[in-house]
């Protein structure tokens, strides 16, 4: 497994995707200057607009970088010539999920101390009644980092069985839309106790209980405006992710094992 996730990071950190998606890391040095016309925010605008910046580079790394290694393997039969060789097809994917998940916690950790440099400027100019957080800031970052290696994680299951480039892309997508989007449908549907029918009600909660709930891992509010986080919802969090993570992984390893690559 070990030869797989050194293979990711050598191939990877010299892929020109990747190198495209990367710079985006320099919009941090706009970041002061963008959140200067937002008058007296300067610090709550500086950390939502460094948090955001780190979850879109997560994003696109996810579902395009992710999907697209399992996808090149296969076209180019790279994966017939690595797996001729006495290894597990198992510790093939294990290897490269875990090479993307190491390149993902490196852009992550780069994120984290531009955007410290960044919201440190931002809050120079105008001085915020709240205080920083940086436990909270941490926080927003990291734990949006797990949410994005469940969606990674999703790309491969996807990837395990799909012929077409196209299609694990867009089901990633669609699965990063659904999970962003079911926490608030399911708030809907509770408070409109009269409008919706027992049916619709019972077929949503039934989705909600299937489908990944992303906003479990979005802790920006609490970064920006220096709100509580309890250790029980983080503790809450870490299981749910550990558990529906081990979920699709198998279920990924298990349909990899069994296709026909010839």
């Amino acid at each position: 497994m070990i030869r797989f996730v050194s293979f990711t990071l050598k191939t990877v950190l010299k892929d020109r995707l990747f190198l495209l998606i990367s710079s985006l890391i320099l919009v941090y040095a706009f970041i002061p200057i963008f959140s200067y016309f937002s008058m007296r925010q300067l610090q709550e605008i500086s950390i939502t607009m460094s948090i955001t910046l780190n979850s879109f580079i997560l994003l696109v790394l996810s579902i395009f970088g992710g999907v697209y290694t399992i996808w090149r393997d296969i076209e180019r039969k790279y994966t017939f010539t690595l797996l001729s060789l006495p290894v597990k097809r198992s510790s093939y994917v294990v290897g490269r999920f875990t090479g993307f998940a190491v390149i993902m916690l490196m852009i992550t950790t780069i994120d984290f101390l531009l955007g410290i440099v960044a919201i440190k400027i931002s809050a120079s100019f105008y001085k915020s009644s709240l205080p920083i957080v940086w436990f909270n800031i941490f926080c927003a970052y990291y734990f949006s980092l797990l949410k994005y290696i469940l969606i990674l994680a999703f790309g491969f299951l996807f990837a395990s069985f799909s012929t077409s480039f196209f299609t694990p892309i867009f089901s990633t997508i669609l699965m990063y839309l659904a999970g962003n989007s079911i926490q608030g449908v399911y708030d809907y549907i509770l408070k409109s106790s009269s409008d919706v029918s027992s049916l619709v009600k019972t077929t949503i909660k039934f989705i909600y209980y299937i489908l990944p709930n992303f906003s479990a891992f979005d802790f920006t509010a609490n970064a920006a405006y220096a709100l509580h986080i309890s250790q029980k919802s983080l503790l809450i969090t870490l299981v749910y992710f550990a558990i529906y993570f081990a979920i699709i992984m198998t279920l990924a390893i298990m349909i990899f094992s069994k296709r026909d690559l010839t």
